[in-house]
This record gives C-alpha cells, structure tokens and sequence, in this order.
C-alpha cells in the first residue's frame, strides 16, 4: 500500500514538473515570439524611411492592436539619421542607420542648374552617366590653344534639366543650421578629451568644446561632436571613426585617414595625401563669405588637394541673406585639384573648379576653369566625372524626395 502511494506521489510530482515545464516552454516561446516580432518591426521601420513615398517629417508613430514603432529622422554629419524603436507587452527593440539618396539607375553624371549657358568641355576631360544641362546643350571647346580630344561628349544621355538643383531635405538643413548655431553650456554634455573617447549613438550626444583652437590628436568614436569657435586641426595622429566636427575654419593636414562629417561656415582645406573613408562629408554652410575678390588656388572656402580622397559627400550651401548673380560670378567655391578624388557625391550651390576626378555625380550651378590667367564660366578643364564607378549600395545626399539606401548601421 505505501509503496503504491509513493509511486503515485513521485507520478503525481512527475506530471506536475512536466506541465510546470510545458507551461514555462510555452511561456518563454511566446516571450521569444513577441521580441521576435518586435525586432522585425523595427528593421520594418528603417524599411518604412528608406522610400520616398513615405514623408518623415521629424518622427512617426505606425501602430496597431499590440506593436507600435516609432521612426525619428534627424541628421548626422551629411547624412540622415534614422531610429526606429518598436515595443509590445513590455518588449523594446531599437535600430538605428545613416541613410542618403540611392544610387539612380540609369547612372547620372552631371546635373546642372545653369539654364543661360551651355557646359564646355576642354582637354582630357570625361563625362560617363547621363548629364542634366541647360537647353545650349554640351559641346567642344578651346582654352588657349587646347582643344577637347575625347571622341563623345558624354558617355550616356543629355537631357534638359530644370534649371534648379534638387532640393535638400528640410529636417536635414535645420539641424545642420541649428548644429552650427549650438553652444554646449550643459555639463553632462561637455566631456574631458582623453587619449581614447567612444560613444554609443543610442546615448546622448558628448561634445568636445572649446572657444579656442583645437588642435586633435586623440582617438574620437562615435556619437561625438568636436566644437571650436575658431578653427579645429586635425593632425595625422588623430584618429576619427563617425564623428562630427564643427568650426568656421576646418584643416586636415597630410596624411590624415579616418572617417567623419566636417562643417565650417569659411573654409574646409584638405592637405595631400588625406584619405577620409566612407561614410565622410565635407559641408560649408556660406552666411557671410566675401567674393568680391577672386580666392587665389588651393585658397577656396572647401579645397581637396591632390593625392587625397574623399568618400561619401562634398556639399556647399548659400546661405546669404544677399547673394550676388552667379551666373557671371568667377568664385570659386569648390575646387578639386588635379590628382583629387572624391567617391560619392557633390552638391553644390555655386561654382565648382573641377580639375580631379569624381567617381560618382556631381549636382552644381555650374562650373569655372581658371586657366592661362583667365576665368571660363561653365567649362571643365581635364576633369573627369565617372558616373558608372559608383558602387550601386552607396548611399550619398540627403534629398527631400528621393529613394534611400542604408549608409551605415550605428551601434
């Protein structure tokens, strides 16, 4: 009798374990299904931001019955920032990307906002993607007894464009003015420049400010911004991974690698041999920059000195309250020196001296050689721009409409 009632308690306890532990499995699958769930919610975000139909404009909330995701755009360096954070029963899950303007198909070359003159091209000068022009056309042109010797214009199509460059997304420009306008005073935002300074970008952003100068020398990763009053410095012992750094004035010496977005409101010079790598950005934000007087070479407010490269994207704004006509206007805004290279994109609300080469499309009021001692309103002299180099994945400007691609995922 007893040895039958232990056997029926050890059943009993063995029956109960089992249900105890189909109900726990049956508890963490759900648990593991709703993360699961929420997890795909938010890559479906980021998925959501990626197409222009859709219009972010600040943050979106998408919900139903038992998930809700959250989308925020703001910007980072020359890129929009997207984060997408979806929740369910107490689950939460948090992604968050660069993004910018996917690579068109077909390839574009040059797109230009210049309508009153037609784009010359002189020397050894190489226009692959199609190209957007005013209704002159593109045709073959002379500079002091140097003729252009490619045997066709442009490697793809020419079409008239519309006389404005595309437009660039306001949730973008406003940070960057705000950015630019921006003192941090908040103790908990300033940090102390150590030999080595990280920063994940789902904490808040860390500045590193001064009134002064800034010289950088140290290693900057992530969700910081570098602020100066006056000029920054980067020197070749510097090292930069997604950072963004702020000054009037911007110099990168010889031989600097490293990635970051650099804003200045006077001059961006890049020394030989820099290489910034993807995803980079160069932006002058013009307010106030005299050009009644010609600027002398490798003196323009953004300069890419020969043998450097930058990958990602170049952007001049124009930015004064009066600006003067530019269709006549001989100052330079931008110039890439001979041996200069950029992978990716320009955009520029002014003049560009192409003299390099752009492994990637250029969007430009319009184009100056200053050649033999005279100036060429809308020629380009030996530049080369290689539309069909671009690797299709690359995501470059922060359009208003336009598809997007993932540039980065931010940790």
């Amino acid at each position: 009798m007893q040895f039958a009632i232990l056997v029926a308690t050890i059943i009993a306890v063995l029956l109960g374990s089992f249900v105890t532990l189909s109900q726990t499995h049956l508890f963490f699958n759900t648990q593991s299904r709703i993360l699961g769930n929420v997890i795909d919610s938010t890559n479906a975000g980021i998925e959501y931001s990626l197409r222009k139909e859709h219009v972010i404009v600040d943050s979106i909330l998408i919900e139903n019955e038992i998930y809700s995701t959250r989308i925020k755009k703001t910007s980072w360096g020359g890129y929009l920032k997207i984060n997408s954070t979806a929740s369910a029963m107490k689950k939460s899950f948090s992604k968050a990307a660069l993004t910018g303007n996917k690579v068109s198909d077909p390839a574009l070359g040059i797109y230009l906002a210049e309508n009153k003159l037609p784009l010359v091209l002189v020397g050894s000068t190489v226009i692959e993607g199609d190209a957007y022009v005013s209704d002159l056309g593109i045709k073959a042109g002379i500079i002091s007894g140097h003729y252009y010797n490619g045997k066709e214009l442009v490697k793809g199509n020419i079409s008239s464009g519309k006389g404005a460059l595309p437009k660039l997304d306001p949730v973008w420009l406003n940070d960057i003015r705000k950015l630019q306008e921006y003192i941090p005073l908040n103790s908990d935002e300033v940090i102390q420049s150590e030999t080595i300074n990280t920063n994940s970008f789902f904490e808040n952003t860390q500045f590193v400010y001064d009134e002064n100068k800034i010289i950088l020398n140290e290693t900057y990763i992530g969700n910081i911004i570098i602020r100066s009053e006056t000029e920054v410095v980067i020197t070749n012992y510097a090292k930069l991974t997604d950072v963004v750094v702020i000054a009037p004035k911007i110099t990168i010496e010889k031989s600097f690698n490293g990635s970051a977005s650099f804003i200045a409101e006077k001059k961006i010079s890049i020394a030989q041999d820099v290489h910034l790598k993807y995803p980079s950005s160069l932006i002058l934000v013009n307010t106030d920059i005299d050009e009644n007087t010609s600027a002398p070479k490798g003196e323009e407010p953004i300069f890419i000195a020969d043998n450097s490269t930058i990958t990602g994207t170049v952007i001049y704004l124009d930015e004064r309250e009066e600006k003067l006509d530019n269709r006549m206007n001989s100052f330079t805004h931008i110039a890439i020196a001979p041996k200069g290279k950029i992978n990716g994109y320009v955009y520029c609300q002014g003049n560009v001296e192409l003299m390099g080469t752009i492994n990637g499309a250029i969007y430009t009021d319009r184009f100056l050689a200053r050649e033999f001692g005279s100036v060429y309103v809308n020629h380009i002299y030996n530049g080369k721009v290689l539309g069909r180099d671009l690797d299709p994945a690359f995501g470059g400007l922060p359009f208003k409409e336009s598809d997007k691609a993932i540039v980065k995922w931010l940790y």
